[in-house]
């Protein structure tokens, strides 16, 4: 009686199991990382270009920043220098008041008027008459467009005056240029009026008749 029990306990032992065995519980695997993109070369290399383009332009934004800072510093000597020569150019009211005569420009040029060499032609007089004078012509623009294509603009018209006047017999030597872009306006103005009051070349004794 017990023996069979036994038999009969250890075979349902075994169908346990089998039936254990044959059911195995899912084990959970962890999800294995995607490998990492490589860069290609060809993003390398326009990676390395824009990193220089950005070093490029905020280098040429200092120098531009420097440039400025250099101009207001020596527009600021030649507001003083200029106070004082008015009154000790050694000339007559009438020929200071012609060697301060402005000569203005169109819009964007650089181009001499009539007008503009009527006032030259007066000036030269003046600097054939007195060989000591020495002057500094500033050119200038309007308020549109860059600083920097102003300040190349403005020397561009300080040149074209000299240009005349040594054209015309005056030593080089006589004549300084310098361009303040738009940084000196007459008129604070921002319609035509005011801007082509603004286009134009002053001049400054730098020298006086002795």
């Amino acid at each position: 009686m017990n023996g069979r029990a036994g038999g009969t306990a250890g075979i349902a032992a075994l169908a346990l199991l089998a039936a254990c065995s044959s059911n195995p519980k899912p084990v959970a695997v962890a999800p294995q990382p995607a490998p990492a993109a490589q860069p290609d070369s060809a993003m390398l290399a326009r990676a390395r270009q824009d990193s220089l383009a950005a070093k490029a332009r905020a280098d040429s934004l200092a120098a531009l920043a420097a440039h400025q800072d250099s101009v207001r510093a020596e527009a600021m000597r030649e507001t003083v220098d200029s106070s004082k020569n008015t009154m000790t150019t050694g000339l007559d009211d009438a020929d200071a008041a012609t060697m301060a005569e402005r000569v203005h420009f169109a819009y964007n040029v650089a181009d001499l008027t009539d007008a503009d060499v009527t006032a030259l032609q007066q000036k030269l007089g003046i600097l054939q008459a007195h060989s000591q004078l020495v002057v500094q012509i500033a050119g200038n623009c309007d308020e549109r467009g860059s600083e920097e294509y102003n300040l190349a603009l403005g020397e561009r018209r300080a040149a074209a005056a000299k240009r005349w006047l040594t054209a015309h017999g005056i030593g080089a030597e006589r004549i300084s240029i310098v361009s303040y872009g738009k940084e000196h306006p007459l008129n604070p103005g921002h319609d035509e009026a005011a801007w082509a009051q603004n286009r134009r070349d002053d001049f400054v004794v730098t020298r006086s008749v002795q």
